[in-house]
């Protein structure tokens, strides 16, 4: 619960997708004293509450999921590692424990019928009549991850935590009125802008610069006009798939591997199931009394419930997927049968299984493909392994790169010209290095003189690299950039003339010149802005000159850049509209329980620190750190 409040907290000042997605993962500060443990082999210790290495993957495994369906496609390991996943897991599992143990400690807890009444009043599990929709409910265990039964557990910890949080900030539902009338007319006042542009293309023609000009101009800009540092290498590679055709598979091979892996040929039995839940036995009997006196399931489950046919199906099930009190209910019925009710923490259910898929097996001819690939590639490894040794041996003995594939038989690549970012010298990418992103990294890390060393990849594979050359990064001759150096310079010179002229405008301005008359001059047409706020878009204005109409009093005049970002603009405030909170009461609602989340995120904040010196929290960060 703790989790939901700082969530909550959060999501009106999160700024950006990875705000968000730290939020969403409710993190609790843990300070960098609590990080260490040598006790036991758990990898997380909050209070008499310890989480195994195993449990600590799964959780870590659920939020690389969830993070990979946010972003729509699946993250690698060292993209997490980036996103800092596994220290946000940490977090989320010590804020869970933290509340879990103190919860304990009170003796607070939560019987079914809570536990179920608050999943059915849960608005993402409900459908558009208000009522809980279990195919909605399974979709989203199946999205996330969860069983029945995790599910339950989470939710009962939820509500002794809810009981435990609410006691510190249940008075604290609105902001206070004065927080809020200053808050809200800050953000919400509006402003509009009436200007005249002064764009770059009305200069005219821009003079060709000089040498000198050109010059002072690219040393003033050298990253626009510099050639990257390129590094002449050279390197061996060594991959499983290169060794697979020193493989053989025999036919006891393939035997063993098939009778080690038989668990994975064989398909468990599964059953297509539908399901309606009642509020109570007397319900769920009347409806079993239905179909019995002739009534379809799906007749009953749409009079009763208003469940459709969709909405009534749980698909394929295996028994494992089941709550325990369904498990032998369903598996005991025949195909069409339908069950007495049977209770379980989510209510009186009846269920009829419409379809029985009975257990299978493959057969070693159906795998033997499968296994043979498999076989030679794990062997492969091997073989690699053992090249990768004999390379060891050599550098160890003191052989170059060079020597050591020429002694143990691996080709060396040699490649004259290489930038950081994998292109040769004439800026095309380089399509035979190694993909992996530690080969580029060792090679423009690795100083010119050092010794040969074998590195291995994340994916199981090995390289050596040795710096053949180094030419460093070095701005282009002049001749070599002088076209695109002249065109930036007469840009920016145009740029420059539009901004003089713009300041020579605002200037007339304090002398009191009006906006019409300096329209007129110079051939313009005053323009009004639409009313924008002082965050969010910035509508037709740049977010510079936004910034600046409301640093502006009114009647004075500014001077930015225009939106299309080709000129300047001379504006003044063309009108101010305040904002009341009486003018949109709902906004002004959504502020307050905006403002209310924030006072409570720091009680919040305040009662982790008690908790985590009462607690105590230990983390073995350097194990955890050295899978993840």
């Amino acid at each position: 619960m703790l989790h939901a409040m700082r969530k909550g907290a959060g999501g009106w000042l999160a700024k950006g997708l990875l705000v968000l997605l730290v939020a969403s993962f409710a993190v609790w500060g843990i300070g960098g004293d609590m990080l260490t443990s040598s006790r036991g082999s758990n990898v997380i210790e909050v209070g008499d509450v310890s989480v195994s290495f195993g449990e600590f993957q799964r959780d870590y495994q659920r939020n690389l999921n969830i993070l990979s369906q946010r972003f729509q496609t699946r993250l690698t390991a060292e993209q997490a590692r980036q996103f800092g996943l596994a220290q946000m897991t940490v977090n989320q599992i010590a804020s869970r424990a933290l509340v879990e143990e103190k919860t304990k400690q009170l003796g607070l807890n939560a019987d079914d019928a809570a536990i179920r009444r608050m999943i059915q009043l849960q608005p993402i599990f409900q459908n558009e009549f208000n009522q809980f929709d279990r195919f909605r409910f399974q979709s989203f265990l199946q999205q996330n991850g969860y069983s029945e039964g995790e599910y339950v557990e989470i939710v009962r910890n939820d509500i002794t935590g809810q009981q435990l949080i609410n006691s510190l900030t249940m008075p604290i539902t609105k902001s206070p009125k004065v927080l809020l009338d200053v808050m809200y007319a800050y953000q919400e006042e509006k402003r509009s802008a009436s200007f005249v542009e002064i764009l770059d293309s009305n200069i005219g023609f821009a003079p060709a610069p000089t040498d000198e000009e050109l010059t002072e101009y690219v040393s003033a800009n050298p990253e626009r006009f510099s050639a990257p540092e390129y590094r002449k290498i050279s390197y061996l590679y060594l991959k499983p798939e290169d060794f697979v055709e020193e493989t053989a598979v025999s036919d006891k091979d393939l035997q063993n591997e098939y009778e080690g892996r038989l668990s994975e040929f064989n398909v468990p039995e599964v059953r297509s199931v539908q399901q309606m839940i009642f509020d109570s036995e007397e319900s769920a009997q009347a409806a079993l009394n239905q179909i019995e006196g002739g009534s379809s399931f799906e007749e009953v489950g749409l009079s009763e419930l208003q469940l459709t046919p969709e909405d009534l199906d749980l698909g394929l099930m295996s028994e494992q997927d089941l709550l325990p009190e369904l498990q032998g209910p369903v598996y005991n019925l025949l195909q069409d049968g339908v069950s007495k009710p049977v209770k379980t923490v989510l209510g009186w259910h009846l269920v009829k299984v419409t379809e029985i898929q009975p257990e299978t097996s493959k057969t070693l001819d159906e795998v033997k493909d499968q296994l043979t690939q498999d076989i030679r590639l794990r062997e492969a490894y091997d073989v690699m392994f053992r090249q990768a040794t004999k390379i060891e041996d050599e550098f160890a003995g003191g052989a170059t790169v060079a020597d050591a594939g020429k002694a143990v038989g691996i080709p060396v690549v040699t490649v004259d010209a290489v930038d950081s970012q994998g292109n040769d010298a004439s800026g095309q990418p380089i399509t035979s290095l190694p993909a992996d992103p530690a080969f580029l990294a060792d090679a423009f890390t690795r100083p010119s003189d050092s010794d040969a060393e074998l590195r291995e990849t994340q994916s199981g594979a090995y390289f050596a690299i040795a710096i053949d050359g180094i030419t460093e990064a070095a701005v282009r001759p002049l001749a070599d950039v002088r076209e695109q150096a002249t065109t930036d310079w007469q840009t920016n010179w145009r740029q420059e003339e539009a901004r003089k002229q713009a300041d020579a405008l605002l200037l007339k301005t304090t002398e009191g010149e009006s906006l019409e008359k300096i329209a007129e001059s110079t051939g313009s047409t005053i323009q009004t802005s639409p009313a924008v706020q002082r965050t969010g878009s910035p509508g037709d204005l740049s977010p510079e000159l936004r910034d600046g109409l409301f640093g502006l009093q009114k009647g004075a005049f500014g001077v930015g850049p225009n939106a299309a970002g080709n000129g300047f603009v001379l504006y003044t405030i063309a009108d101010i509209i305040p904002a009341e909170t009486s003018a949109d009461p709902e906004a002004a609602e959504q502020m307050s329980a905006q403002l209310a989340n924030g006072i409570r995120a720091s009680i919040l904040s305040q009662y982790e620190s008690y908790l985590q010196k009462q607690i105590g929290i230990s983390v073995k960060e350097d194990l955890i750190r050295e899978y993840f």
